[in-house]
């Protein structure tokens, strides 16, 4: 069986607020894709096997969000889908 995001795949936005400033957290796309220059070009499950998280074994896919007022940044797990 395969999982996708559904963040990645657009059927569902990140909807947080700035626990600074409460303003909207934007999406940021997958933290893998700032891990190096070419990382937006590997396949997503080669990234998983080096990226550190648990993500392969526990289909999830971690975001970067931030805020565009403050600069505030966090990282979201989103639980991936069966396909």
């Amino acid at each position: 069986m395969s999982f996708a995001c559904p963040v990645c795949n657009g059927l569902r936005a990140v909807s947080r607020s700035c626990p600074h400033c409460g303003r909207p957290l934007s999406d940021g796309g997958r933290v893998d894709e700032y891990t190096g220059p070419y990382a937006p070009y590997r396949p997503i499950d080669d990234m998983k096997l080096t990226n550190g998280y648990p993500d392969l074994a526990e289909h999830t896919c971690y975001h970067q969000l931030f805020c565009t007022e403050c600069g505030y940044r966090s990282t979201v797990e989103i639980k991936e889908w069966p396909t």
